[in-house]
Parts: structure tokens; sequence; C-alpha cells
């Protein structure tokens, strides 16, 4: 998310999310309804749901505007794409270090059942 929490103009926030839903708001602006677990959240994992109006589209990523229900919320842009272990070293180096995957077990082959490990999500 762009701009994150820190920072006085655009320090970005990296967080894995586990997305529950996503449905098609169908109004012709290119508005889902996601639906998340945001692992790592400041204050401890939490359920989100929010309106994301798509801005770019491809194969490996989202690109949204987040669309607050309250209009004194600061404009940020989200980006959503599936996640490899290299993300998680990179962007959750504070994860990585308590969690390292082992080699030759079934989290280290799959970043979906390594955070399910973790964080005791459903399958």
């Amino acid at each position: 998310m762009l701009p994150g929490y820190s920072g006085k103009r655009n320090v970005p926030y990296f967080s894995p999310i586990w997305v529950e839903k996503v449905v098609p708001r169908k109004t012709g602006r290119g508005i889902l309804t996601v639906g998340f677990i945001n692992l790592l959240y400041a204050e401890g994992v939490q359920d989100f749901t929010f309106d994301l109006r798509v801005l770019k589209r491809e194969a490996n990523y989202l690109v949204s505007e987040i669309l607050y229900e309250d209009q004194l919320t600061q404009d940020r842009t989200a980006i959503i794409s599936y996640i490899e272990f290299e993300w998680i070293q990179r962007f959750c180096p504070d994860l990585w270090a308590a969690h390292t995957p082992s080699f030759g077990t079934v989290e280290q082959g799959s970043v979906s059942h390594y955070l399910q490990a973790i964080f005791r999500l459903p399958a």
C-alpha cells in the first residue's frame, strides 16, 4: 500500500494478506469488493473488507485505489499480487527471521502452506 502508515510522504506498507473473497460490484467502473486477512497489521492479524477501483490489471498483479467510506481518509493505492518466498524475505524480514522455511517441508514449497502454518489460516 502506498503511502503506508509511517513517514511524511510515500513510505510504502508491506504485508502478506490472505484473500478470502473478491466480488465484482458490477458498476461499470471497475470496482471490486475484496475481503482479506491482513497478517502483519500493527494491531495484530485482522479481517478487512474494502472496495477497490482497479487502475491496472495484469496476469500477476492488480493495482487499485482503495475506496474508503469516509472521505477524510488519505488516498491510498494498493497492489495485490501473488507473493513468493523472496518477497517475504525482502519486505517482511522479521517474519522471515522468525519463521525461515525448512527445506524438505511442505511449507518450503508453497507460500500458501507456509502462511497457513504460521498464522493457522483456513485451508
